[in-house]
């Protein structure tokens, strides 16, 4: 009887196997740089459990009737470009990945102008930086400049604030970082270039400022309704404590990384951050009505994850979100068993991912070779803290502008 079974099975498989279009199951490796020990430590855990939780959703629903499953392989890269830059050539042969999942500035820096070369598309889950915005890059970015989503809250705070006035804003920043320098040079190309958008102040601190007491008070002087900060939380933090010891309040304007949801983890008090504001190109995961985050719940106790949902996971979910799409559209285009980096690189342009293809996580996607991030129909969530909660500023996404390229 053992006998027979074997032979029956085996006859199964082979009509199975000459069945035209049908993968019985073709694994594809997606490679991730993570920092579980350096700078970025603290934010890791949701990170790496929201990309796990992406793919072995994707793997069950979807991946399960197009034959492709999806290996999720984190590599430990210390948030340093010497670490990227010696990893990759064994990352590149020996899992030969069809994308690569980046974190940051190293990835950028050791990686940018190999992947070409090497055809594996890299995806990121961070704000771009202006000298990275040329054509036919083999990155690809979910959000714009950090600029470009400041362009948003700044036209939405001109409107809600000052009525046709122009809108006074001051900034923050370091010169200790090249992207921290970026941050000022974008914002005063789009101010020149915008009648109602005035800078009347920047103030360069170091990275770690032990008292930003001085460039407060020097600002307040200009009277700016907006603070632009979107360096670190340091910077965001020292401010806020500086306008306290003077008996002031001027909305601080934050990105994802140095936002709300960061900062109250690096000072453990969110009543700290009442009245301040960030805004990014994704759902600030607050809601736990959008369906990505209703699916990393389900699939967060399914799977024992104790991690719960956050901002830093929700952008890590969305950008294996974009992989797994476009694994669909390669699928598609050349069948399950032929996805390559290069297939993966085409259907990232074959058309737009719809808010509804990314779960509510972000707005419409639609990229072109211009630039490694959309720059039509681009939409950002602004949120701010009232009595001691986050909550958004607005229920709708509010566009992204036009902004001259610096």
């Amino acid at each position: 009887m053992k006998r027979v079974n074997k032979v029956i099975c085996l006859l199964l498989t082979i009509f199975a196997l000459s069945l035209p279009g049908l993968v019985l199951g073709a694994e594809y490796n997606v490679t991730q740089s993570m920092d579980f020990t350096g700078p970025y430590a603290v934010v890791m855990k949701p990170v790496d459990a929201a990309a796990k939780v992406i793919y072995a959703w994707w793997n069950e629903t979807v991946g399960s009737k197009l034959g492709i499953k999806l290996i999720h392989k984190p590599y430990e890269t210390r948030y340093d470009p010497s670490v990227v830059a010696s990893l990759w050539p064994g990352i590149l042969t020996g899992d030969k990945p069809i994308a690569h999942a980046g974190l940051g500035g190293p990835d950028l820096a050791a990686l940018m102008k190999r992947l070409p070369k090497d055809k594996v598309p890299m995806m990121m889950s961070t704000g771009a930086a202006g000298f990275m915005w040329a054509p036919n890059q083999w990155i690809f970015l979910f959000r714009p400049t950090y600029t470009h989503e400041g362009s948003a809250f700044f036209k939405w705070a001109h409107k809600k604030f000052k009525k046709g006035k122009p809108l006074k804003i001051a900034l923050v920043s370091s010169q200790g970082s090249p992207m921290y320098v970026d941050f000022v040079n974008g914002t005063k190309k789009y101010a020149e270039a915008t009648e109602w958008l005035e800078i009347v102040g920047v103030e360069w601190v170091d990275l770690k400022p032990i008292s930003l007491l001085s460039e407060m008070r020097r600002l307040s002087r200009k009277k700016p309704d907006i603070l632009y900060i979107p360096g670190n939380t340091a910077h965001a933090l020292s401010s806020i404590k500086a306008q306290k010891e003077l008996g002031i309040h001027i909305p601080i304007l934050m990105a994802s990384h140095s936002g709300i949801q960061m900062c109250a983890l690096a000072s453990g008090d969110m009543k700290l951050l009442e009245g301040h504001y960030d805004a990014y190109a994704c759902d600030p995961a607050i809601d736990m009505n959008v369906p990505g985050a209703r699916i990393y719940e389900e699939y967060r106790i399914k799977m024992g994850i104790k991690t719960k949902w956050v901002l830093m996971g929700c952008q890590s979910a969305a950008q294996a979100l974009v992989i797994c799409r476009a694994v669909e559209r390669a699928a598609a285009k050349v069948g399950a068993e032929n996805i390559t980096g290069e297939a993966m690189y085409k259907a990232m342009y074959e058309k737009p991912f719809t808010e509804e293809e990314m779960l509510g996580l972000t707005h419409r996607l639609e990229y072109t070779k211009e630039s490694p991030f959309p720059q039509k129909g681009l939409k950002v969530r602004i949120t701010t803290v009232k009595n001691g909660k986050q909550v958004l500023a607005t229920k709708e996404w509010m566009p992204v502008l036009d902004i001259p390229k610096w």
